[in-house]
């Protein structure tokens, strides 16, 4: 019980910090492009990346910790949901090339995102 209250805890802490980015950016830069969904996305991504191997080989952090972070918090940051209605919009909108770049490029960039953290993580544990 008391694992499923820390990750729900996060979860509502990483969900407030999206809101609040990408809240921020849409203040910034309009709505013409969902910009923030892009960089939650990538943010998160990069940070999941990351996080994953610098809590358990640098810092040793215990698993409920981790499970707190990385499932709560970044879990509920990141927005997988939010996404794919961002893409749907802009096809809906009939912005075809638009909607294409935005998929493959969230999908390309996030996963290169993921990496790099990891790759960061691993070359700062050595």
């Amino acid at each position: 019980m008391k694992l499923y209250l820390l990750i729900g805890l996060a979860g509502g802490l990483g969900a407030m910090a999206r809101y609040g980015l990408t809240a921020a950016l849409m203040h910034v830069g309009g709505r013409s492009f969902p910009w923030g969904t892009v960089s939650v996305n990538v943010i998160g991504s990069g940070l999941m990346g990351f996080l994953g191997v610098w809590l358990m080989t640098r810092w040793q952090v215990p698993m409920e910790l981790r499970l707190a972070i990385l499932t709560g918090f970044l879990g509920a940051f990141t927005t997988m949901s939010a996404f794919s209605i961002d893409t749907l919009t802009l096809m809906q909108r009939q912005h075809w090339w638009l909607a294409g770049l935005y998929a493959v490029g969230t999908v390309v960039v996030c996963l290169l995102a993921a990496r790099g953290g990891m790759l960061l993580a691993e070359r700062l544990s050595s």
